[in-house]
């Protein structure tokens, strides 16, 4: 399993439903990779095929992830009593207004189903020739490259045992540093209802955090509770705490090298 970022490679083997310990943390020469999009792709795709190399993986079949900037997502409430039986093909026919920076007709499209009640899926959408480019780096890397999913799928697998089961009144806040920066995630049980880009500075981003907060909870009054979540311990951590009025969950993935490989080994396991 191999997770792809702007600025670094993460990776460890999957065997079964078992991760052995991480064998790739690598730091990525900047303008390597910018926005998702492989700038360097013979580059990329050599060092790849050197730490498979290294490791005696060149056989293994390669799960990976799109860098976070790669995809956007959004949810789906079909306008039907069943998800169609092709969601994709629907999808592309009914081409509904989403405001995604590339068409539908363009994009490679990932579609899970969300629990709870409603013919409601997640939509991860990326550019095709994005894709593309990954793929061919991969090929480049003589690697088997099984799939490509995105961060953001990978990412709400790892949380939906966490979350599903969570009450109708809670909110869970989901303050997740990236390469690109911090980004605020709100989920109601384990779906995605607001996702915001979160300033640097500790007093900007309690003070964003507080507001996104608040704006959702006046759009959605039936929220009552609230639970912070950390993908790791950010600056202003007591501070962001006493705002919110809750004490903080550091998740820890292990034994996984992160959340979003935790989510790729997980859907991997179910198929």
């Amino acid at each position: 399993m191999l997770e792809l970022r702007d600025d670094a490679l993460l990776g460890q083997v999957l065997k079964g439903d078992t991760p052995e310990p991480v064998s790739i943390d690598l730091p990525l020469p900047p303008l390597t990779c910018q926005d998702g999009k492989p700038l360097e792709k013979e580059p990329l795709g050599d060092l790849i095929g050197d730490l498979l190399v290294r490791d005696g993986l060149l056989e293994a079949y390669v799960l990976a992830s799109l860098p976070q900037a790669a995809a956007e997502w959004r949810v789906i409430d079909w306008p039907f009593d069943a998800i169609p039986d092709d969601p994709i093909e629907a999808l592309r026919t009914l081409d509904p207004p989403l405001s995604l920076s590339v068409p539908l007709a363009d994009a490679t499209i990932d579609l899970k189903p969300l629990a709870g009640p409603g013919a409601r899926m997640l939509l991860g959408v990326a550019d095709r020739k994005l894709v593309d480019d990954w793929i061919e780096v991969f090929t480049l890397a003589g690697a088997q490259l099984e799939r490509l999913a995105p961060a953001q799928s990978c990412l709400l697998a790892a949380l939906n045992g966490l979350l599903q089961q969570a009450p109708e009144e809670e909110l869970s806040v989901l303050v997740h540093p990236l390469a690109s920066g911090t980004r605020l995630l709100l989920l109601h049980r384990a779906e995605p209802v607001f996702e915001w880009p979160l300033p640097a500075g500790e007093d900007d981003l309690v003070r964003e955090v507080t507001r996104c907060v608040a704006f959702y909870r006046r759009k959605e009054p039936s929220v009552r509770r609230l639970r912070l979540l950390l993908g790791e311990p950010v600056d202003g951590l007591d501070r962001l705490q006493d705002s919110l009025g809750v004490r903080a969950e550091i998740l820890t993935p292990d034994p996984y090298g992160s959340l979003v490989l935790q989510g790729l080994g997980m859907v991997e396991g179910r198929r």
